[in-house]
């Protein structure tokens, strides 16, 4: 779809925690690319990591936002980063015109609130999703900003009732999921041999190795499942910090046998397409991409209710199981895996499911540059 020509170009600056594997890079990257390719400029800002950096992007603004964030150690390491942070992208903002300033997290939007002060530039935050006992530490630093974006009406509400967000600040607006790319079924079929070894069905999961993801519920629903399918086999698609917590107890339940750590994958629509079910068994979520790109391969998703999952799978598509139940996600996997007709059939619902406008990227993206536009003039 052509751009509007009447809109002048904007210059927008997003900022990052750090430009790391996960679902919320993948988001700014794609939105990046997509206002781009509109004549926009978009300069990326935060701590340079695996997907983006300032030695692989020509407009890049290196801050030390994970710094500032939990990660950055004792509370006067994470504010001398935060004054270090503000003084530089102050700098930069004083000698480059911005049209407005989109953070993604809340590091990135309290250097952002610091440094734009007197200089008349809007700021939109987005919130990805939390531990809840963050929801209203992140709402008083959101509550700065012109624009709170999340991808989730229910994300809006613990916004709105635990965060003090004002109503009139929230904007739900989704997240654009690329079409996928196309996969040879010799391949696909390759790798389902692969991953099934001795086994006749696969649960793959996509997610980073870390606390928030729950892969240590996945294992325990694991030693469950297979009591009763013991010819199920779990791919486990990802890297992280736990990822050696994480094989301990999974031989400490005797399902390492079943439970595979592929490490991080370049092509996680192969994987999906070759496994019968998509899992995720995180403690929090915004609205994950992982569940789109599921049911865009055509398998049904069993996920936990955290906020937007909830917005995603029924019955229809799936089951959503309580945070942490590990009975409840080994029944509900145990019972589509054990239903051919069940399970093809929520795979036909899921691949139709997964054409929704709101997962069209164009059309979403669409959606963002006309919210810039309004922040950019109000501004």
């Amino acid at each position: 779809m052509a751009r509007d020509t009447t809109r002048r170009p904007l210059h927008v600056l997003e900022m990052q925690t750090e430009f790391g594997v996960g679902g919320i890079t993948k988001h700014v990257l794609a939105l990046r690319d997509w206002m781009r390719g509109q004549g926009h400029r978009i300069t990326l800002g935060g701590t340079s990591s695996f997907w983006a950096g300032k030695d692989t992007e020509p407009d890049y603004l290196e801050l030390p936002t994970k710094y500032v964030s939990g990660i950055g150690g004792s509370l006067p390491a994470r504010l001398m980063n935060l004054a270090r942070a503000v003084w530089t992208l102050r700098r930069w903002l004083k000698r480059n015109r911005v049209d407005l300033i989109h953070a993604h997290e809340s590091a990135p939007a309290l250097v952002a609130n610091l440094a734009r002060k007197g200089l008349g530039i809007p700021l939109a935050v987005t919130y990805h999703g939390s531990e809840p006992s963050r929801i209203a530490s992140f709402g008083g630093i959101a509550r700065a900003a012109d624009l709170v974006i999340t991808p989730s009406h229910r994300s809006a509400e613990d916004l709105e009732k635990i965060g003090g967000v004002p109503r009139a600040k929230l904007k739900v607006l989704g997240l654009g999921v690329a079409p996928p790319p196309d996969d040879a079924p010799e391949e696909i079929a390759a790798l389902r041999r692969e991953l099934l070894g001795d086994g006749d069905r696969v649960v793959v999961t996509l997610a980073r190795l870390e606390y928030q993801k729950g892969i240590d519920i996945l294992i325990e629903a694991a030693q469950r499942i297979v009591k009763d399918h013991p010819g199920v086999r779990f791919a486990v698609a990802g890297d992280g910090v736990d990822e050696a917590k994480l094989k301990a107890q999974a031989r400490a339940l005797g399902v390492d046998r079943h439970v595979r750590f592929l490490g991080r994958v370049s092509r996680p629509h192969l994987y999906l397409r070759a496994s019968d079910i998509f899992l995720l068994t995180s403690r929090w979520e915004a609205l994950p991409f992982s569940i789109v790109e599921a049911f865009q391969a055509g398998i049904p998703a069993v996920a936990t209710a955290c906020s937007g999952v909830v917005e995603l799978i029924d019955d229809q598509v799936g089951a959503v199981v309580p945070v942490g139940d590990v009975a409840a996600i080994a029944e509900a996997v145990g019972r589509i895996i054990a239903d051919d007709a069940l399970r093809k059939a929520m795979g036909r619902a899921a691949l139709e499911r997964s054409k929704l406008d709101r997962f069209d990227p164009d059309w979403v993206h669409r959606q963002f540059e006309e919210t810039y536009d309004g922040l950019a003039w109000r501004g």
